[in-house]
């Protein structure tokens, strides 16, 4: 394709993370389908996600470039219970909040993994990165409106937030340690096997329908996840990770498209300035 030979790898980069990111806010959008198709565990829905993901991932990479020495490492297994906490409570939190607000207060999370890294790994602060994630905040706030009347599904994706901004720090911290298509295997096997015990007792009743949900729904996370390997080794991935703002885009026309869920004007207000702050800082990187 010598049309994407003539890209540079930034552009590239931000191709692949730019549409390939979709595939997480389309795979929760199966995710919630599977809840209005009857009473469906959120454990189960990621562990089936996940489990399915090992198969794609490894297709995908025709089993290439993987080392189960990392499997060993108990920082991997910590880092993975991070993220597997954050998959299961943005699936709790979509079972009663419309997809755009639940992702707008997901995102909280690259707030305080921009803070905790700079405290854990001494990462450094710069101010027009600190002005972008205020506005996040800001955006984040207007969204979630906290108070006493706040619903039990943003409280869930708040929390989830927070575990995926620990998964956030503990991936820098372990950049080393394994390639980004390794740390992708080792979060599904090892999301796996902690979900195990909890998911086997919450088997639901499977028929057709259920069955093709379950499959869209691994085969889009696994997508949007890949993407993000990729893109990252094309160029750092510090450079390209503000365009992950562009899931609050797509999780938005999702949820009017398959939901019917308009987010009301406050609610739009929020997610502008979520997205603003996020391509605010990507063409910052990009000069």
């Amino acid at each position: 394709m010598p049309y994407f030979k003539s890209l540079s790898p930034f552009t590239l980069a931000a191709l692949i993370m730019g549409l390939g990111i979709a595939g997480i806010p389309f795979g929760d959008t199966a995710g919630k389908l599977m809840f209005q198709h009857g009473a469906v565990d959120p454990v189960f829905i990621a562990w089936s996600r996940y489990g399915l993901g090992i198969v794609l991932v490894w297709l995908a990479f025709a089993g290439r470039g993987f080392s189960f020495s990392v499997f060993k490492d108990w920082r991997l297994w910590l880092r993975s219970a991070f993220v597997t906490a954050a998959v299961v409570s943005i699936l709790n939190s979509i079972q009663t909040e419309p997809l755009a607000n639940a992702f707008a207060a997901f995102f909280i999370g690259p707030i305080f993994a921009y803070f905790g890294s700079a405290f854990f790994l001494k990462e450094k602060i710069t101010w027009f990165r600190t002005f972008t994630l205020i506005l996040t905040f800001v955006g984040v706030l207007i969204v979630v409106r906290p108070g006493i009347n706040m619903s039990s599904g943003l409280v869930y994706a708040l929390l989830g937030g927070m575990f995926y901004a620990a998964f956030l720090v503990s991936t820098r911290w372990l950049s080393n340690v394994a390639s980004p298509r390794m740390l992708l295997l080792s979060n599904l096997v090892m999301g796996t096997a902690l979900l195990t015990p909890l998911s086997i007792s919450s088997i639901p009743q499977i028929d057709l329908e259920m069955s093709g949900l379950i499959l869209w729904s691994a085969a889009a996370s696994a997508v949007g996840n890949m993407a993000i390997v990729l893109s990252s080794s094309l160029v750092d991935a510090s450079r390209i990770a503000p365009l992950i703002y562009m899931q609050l885009i797509y999780a938005t026309l999702f949820g009017i498209l398959f939901f019917g869920d308009f987010p009301d004007n406050w609610t739009w207000i929020g997610l502008a300035v979520l997205v603003t702050s996020g391509f605010a800082s990507f063409f910052a990187q990009r000069r």
